[in-house]
Protein backbone atom coordinates (compact mmCIF):
# COMPACT_ATOMS: atom_id res chain seq x y z
CA UNK A 1 0.00 0.00 0.00
CA UNK A 2 2.46 2.47 0.84
CA UNK A 3 4.39 2.20 -2.82
CA UNK A 4 0.64 3.28 -3.89
CA UNK A 5 0.56 5.95 -1.76
CA UNK A 6 3.97 7.37 -2.89
CA UNK A 7 3.01 6.66 -6.59
CA UNK A 8 -0.32 8.47 -6.01
CA UNK A 9 1.32 11.44 -4.36
CA UNK A 10 4.51 11.45 -6.82
CA UNK A 11 2.24 11.94 -9.98
CA UNK A 12 -0.22 14.70 -7.82
CA UNK A 13 2.74 16.80 -7.45
CA UNK A 14 3.55 16.20 -11.02
CA UNK A 15 0.43 17.26 -11.73
CA UNK A 16 0.47 20.22 -9.96
CA UNK A 17 3.58 21.62 -11.52
CA UNK A 18 2.09 21.02 -15.42
CA UNK A 19 -0.07 24.02 -14.00
CA UNK A 20 2.34 25.91 -13.77
CA UNK A 21 3.15 25.37 -17.36
CA UNK A 22 4.77 28.16 -18.79
CA UNK A 23 2.48 30.12 -21.25
CA UNK A 24 -0.38 28.19 -20.25
CA UNK A 25 -2.03 25.13 -22.18
CA UNK A 26 -1.64 27.14 -25.38
CA UNK A 27 1.19 27.24 -27.48
CA UNK A 28 2.59 30.27 -28.89
CA UNK A 29 1.75 30.81 -32.57
CA UNK A 30 3.65 34.21 -32.74
CA UNK A 31 6.83 35.91 -31.83
CA UNK A 32 4.77 37.86 -28.72
CA UNK A 33 3.29 34.77 -27.64
CA UNK A 34 6.58 33.42 -27.46
CA UNK A 35 8.26 36.20 -25.58
CA UNK A 36 5.59 36.36 -23.44
CA UNK A 37 6.05 32.80 -22.43
CA UNK A 38 9.45 33.13 -21.78
CA UNK A 39 8.78 36.14 -19.51
CA UNK A 40 7.32 34.13 -17.17
CA UNK A 41 10.43 31.45 -16.81
CA UNK A 42 11.34 33.21 -13.67
CA UNK A 43 7.66 32.59 -12.31
CA UNK A 44 7.79 29.13 -13.09
CA UNK A 45 10.95 28.85 -11.33
CA UNK A 46 8.84 30.36 -8.11
CA UNK A 47 6.95 27.94 -8.08
CA UNK A 48 8.77 25.00 -9.22
CA UNK A 49 10.96 25.58 -6.39
CA UNK A 50 8.50 25.80 -3.72
CA UNK A 51 6.10 22.78 -4.72
CA UNK A 52 9.86 20.46 -5.10
CA UNK A 53 10.41 21.86 -1.49
CA UNK A 54 6.86 20.21 -0.16
CA UNK A 55 7.70 16.79 -2.67
CA UNK A 56 10.89 16.11 -1.39
CA UNK A 57 9.96 16.95 2.14
CA UNK A 58 7.27 14.26 1.14
CA UNK A 59 10.66 12.11 -0.10
CA UNK A 60 12.59 12.52 3.18
CA UNK A 61 9.05 11.25 5.19
CA UNK A 62 9.15 8.20 3.53
CA UNK A 63 12.35 7.02 4.95
CA UNK A 64 11.25 7.76 8.40
CA UNK A 65 7.53 6.25 7.53
CA UNK A 66 8.36 2.68 7.85
CA UNK A 67 4.99 0.64 7.33
CA UNK A 68 2.96 3.50 7.60
CA UNK A 69 -0.66 3.55 9.27
CA UNK A 70 -3.84 5.23 8.77
CA UNK A 71 -2.65 8.07 9.70
CA UNK A 72 0.43 8.67 7.41
CA UNK A 73 -2.60 7.75 4.57
CA UNK A 74 -4.84 10.40 5.80
CA UNK A 75 -2.08 12.85 5.89
CA UNK A 76 -0.17 12.12 2.69
CA UNK A 77 -3.51 12.19 0.82
CA UNK A 78 -4.59 15.74 2.54
CA UNK A 79 -0.93 16.92 1.73
CA UNK A 80 -2.37 16.23 -1.96
CA UNK A 81 -5.88 17.49 -1.76
CA UNK A 82 -4.02 21.11 -0.40
CA UNK A 83 -1.00 21.06 -3.08
CA UNK A 84 -4.15 20.90 -6.10
CA UNK A 85 -5.52 23.97 -4.54
CA UNK A 86 -2.08 25.78 -3.09
CA UNK A 87 -1.16 25.52 -6.77
CA UNK A 88 -3.40 28.30 -8.00
CA UNK A 89 -2.97 30.87 -5.60
CA UNK A 90 0.87 29.98 -5.94
CA UNK A 91 1.13 31.11 -9.39
CA UNK A 92 -0.66 34.05 -8.45
CA UNK A 93 2.35 35.17 -6.19
CA UNK A 94 5.13 33.76 -8.70
CA UNK A 95 3.71 35.53 -11.23
CA UNK A 96 3.42 38.72 -8.94
CA UNK A 97 6.72 38.61 -7.52
CA UNK A 98 8.38 37.78 -10.73
CA UNK A 99 7.30 40.81 -12.29
CA UNK A 100 8.00 43.29 -9.40
CA UNK A 101 11.64 41.97 -9.28
CA UNK A 102 11.89 42.41 -13.22
CA UNK A 103 10.44 46.19 -12.52
CA UNK A 104 7.52 45.70 -14.16
CA UNK A 105 5.11 46.03 -10.79
CA UNK A 106 2.71 43.57 -10.24
CA UNK A 107 0.53 42.10 -12.59
CA UNK A 108 -1.86 40.80 -9.94
CA UNK A 109 -5.46 42.84 -10.10
CA UNK A 110 -6.59 43.71 -6.39
CA UNK A 111 -5.78 44.28 -2.96
CA UNK A 112 -2.00 42.61 -2.31
CA UNK A 113 -2.87 41.70 1.43
CA UNK A 114 -5.70 39.96 -0.37
CA UNK A 115 -3.05 37.80 -2.49
CA UNK A 116 -1.08 37.04 0.55
CA UNK A 117 -3.82 36.46 2.33
CA UNK A 118 -5.46 33.68 0.42
CA UNK A 119 -1.63 32.46 -0.72
CA UNK A 120 -0.04 32.78 3.59
CA UNK A 121 -3.58 30.38 4.73
CA UNK A 122 -2.49 27.82 1.68
CA UNK A 123 1.31 28.17 2.82
CA UNK A 124 0.31 27.16 6.45
CA UNK A 125 -1.67 24.24 5.83
CA UNK A 126 0.78 23.00 3.73
CA UNK A 127 3.72 23.51 6.05
CA UNK A 128 1.63 22.38 8.84
CA UNK A 129 0.25 19.35 7.33
CA UNK A 130 4.29 18.31 6.53
CA UNK A 131 5.06 19.12 10.11
CA UNK A 132 2.61 16.41 11.52
CA UNK A 133 3.69 13.63 8.94
CA UNK A 134 7.31 13.98 10.41
CA UNK A 135 5.67 13.84 13.79
CA UNK A 136 3.85 11.10 12.98
CA UNK A 137 6.87 9.02 11.61
CA UNK A 138 8.54 9.37 14.98
CA UNK A 139 5.51 6.73 16.32
CA UNK A 140 7.32 4.29 13.91
CA UNK A 141 9.32 1.88 16.24
CA UNK A 142 11.42 0.61 14.32
CA UNK A 143 13.23 4.10 13.81
CA UNK A 144 16.83 4.33 15.84
CA UNK A 145 17.56 7.26 17.99
CA UNK A 146 19.21 9.17 15.15
CA UNK A 147 16.60 8.94 12.89
CA UNK A 148 13.86 9.75 15.21
CA UNK A 149 16.14 12.74 16.15
CA UNK A 150 16.21 13.97 12.48
CA UNK A 151 12.79 13.53 12.51
CA UNK A 152 12.21 16.17 15.51
CA UNK A 153 14.52 17.96 13.68
CA UNK A 154 11.97 18.27 10.54
CA UNK A 155 8.78 18.90 12.80
CA UNK A 156 10.15 21.95 13.89
CA UNK A 157 11.49 23.70 10.80
CA UNK A 158 8.67 23.14 9.02
CA UNK A 159 6.55 24.77 12.45
CA UNK A 160 8.77 27.38 11.67
CA UNK A 161 7.74 27.65 8.17
CA UNK A 162 4.31 27.39 9.80
CA UNK A 163 4.83 30.48 12.29
CA UNK A 164 6.34 32.40 9.18
CA UNK A 165 2.80 31.55 6.97
CA UNK A 166 0.73 32.56 9.87
CA UNK A 167 2.75 36.09 10.39
CA UNK A 168 2.50 36.97 7.26
CA UNK A 169 -0.96 36.21 6.93
CA UNK A 170 -1.73 38.18 10.16
CA UNK A 171 0.16 41.13 8.23
CA UNK A 172 -1.85 40.62 5.24
CA UNK A 173 -4.81 41.53 7.20
CA UNK A 174 -3.81 45.13 8.26
CA UNK A 175 -3.45 48.19 5.30
CA UNK A 176 -0.70 49.21 7.09
CA UNK A 177 1.16 46.30 6.90
CA UNK A 178 -0.01 44.39 4.14
CA UNK A 179 3.05 45.27 2.52
CA UNK A 180 5.19 43.77 4.32
CA UNK A 181 3.85 40.75 4.14
CA UNK A 182 5.85 39.08 1.49
CA UNK A 183 8.36 39.80 3.68
CA UNK A 184 7.94 37.64 6.48
CA UNK A 185 8.85 34.67 3.99
CA UNK A 186 12.60 36.46 3.68
CA UNK A 187 13.40 35.98 6.94
CA UNK A 188 13.30 31.53 6.32
CA UNK A 189 16.93 31.77 5.22
CA UNK A 190 18.40 33.35 8.56
CA UNK A 191 15.46 31.56 11.35
CA UNK A 192 15.73 28.25 9.57
CA UNK A 193 19.59 28.76 9.16
CA UNK A 194 19.99 29.36 13.22
CA UNK A 195 17.68 26.73 14.91
CA UNK A 196 19.77 24.05 12.06
CA UNK A 197 22.81 25.64 13.85
CA UNK A 198 21.37 25.55 17.20
CA UNK A 199 20.57 21.84 16.72
CA UNK A 200 23.76 20.46 15.52
CA UNK A 201 25.12 22.31 18.42
CA UNK A 202 23.17 20.79 20.77
CA UNK A 203 23.10 17.43 19.33
CA UNK A 204 27.25 17.43 19.40
CA UNK A 205 27.38 18.75 22.92
CA UNK A 206 25.08 15.51 23.85
CA UNK A 207 27.14 13.16 21.89
CA UNK A 208 30.18 14.43 23.76
CA UNK A 209 28.53 14.48 26.84
CA UNK A 210 27.56 10.76 26.21
CA UNK A 211 30.92 9.84 25.41
CA UNK A 212 32.52 11.21 28.29
CA UNK A 213 29.81 9.03 30.38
Amino acid sequence: MTSRLDNFTDAAFAFAVTLLVIGGSEAPSDYAMLSAAVAEVPAFAIGFAIIAMFWFAHVRWRGFRGEGDWLSVLLSVLLVFLVLIYVQPLRAMARSFSSFLGGGGTPFVGDLGDLFFIYGLGFVAMAATTAALFREARRNPELDAGNRHAAQGETRIWLILVATGLVSVLLSRFEATENFAPLAYATLPATIGLFVWRWFREARFAAVAGTEE
